[in-house]
C-alpha cells in the first residue's frame, strides 16, 4: 500500500541526491534503517545506560559527522 506525503523542496533535493536509481521508499526505508541501529548502538554504549544528557550529546555530534561525511 502506498501513500501521499509532502516534504519541502529542501528535503525532497536531499533525497533525490541520495537515491541514485532506487526509489524514494527504498531510500528512505535505508535511511530509517540507519537510524534505528544507530539508536541501538547509542543504547548499547556504556551497558546500556546513557543519561539523557549524554544521548542528547551524541545525536548533535553524530548529526554533524553525517552532515559532514554522509
Amino acid at each position: 500500500m502506498s501513500k501521499l506525503i509532502n516534504v519541502s523542496d529542501d528535503i525532497y533535493e536531499q533525497l533525490n541526491k541520495l537515491k541514485d536509481n532506487e526509489s524514494f521508499s527504498t531510500t528512505i526505508r535505508k535511511l530509517l534503517l540507519q537510524r534505528s541501529n544507530k539508536e541501538e548502538i547509542l543504547k548499547r554504549f556504556g551497558k546500556g545506560e546513557i543519561d539523557e544528557k549524554r544521548m542528547k550529546e551524541l545525536k548533535k555530534g553524530w548529526k554533524k559527522w553525517t552532515e559532514k561525511y554522509a
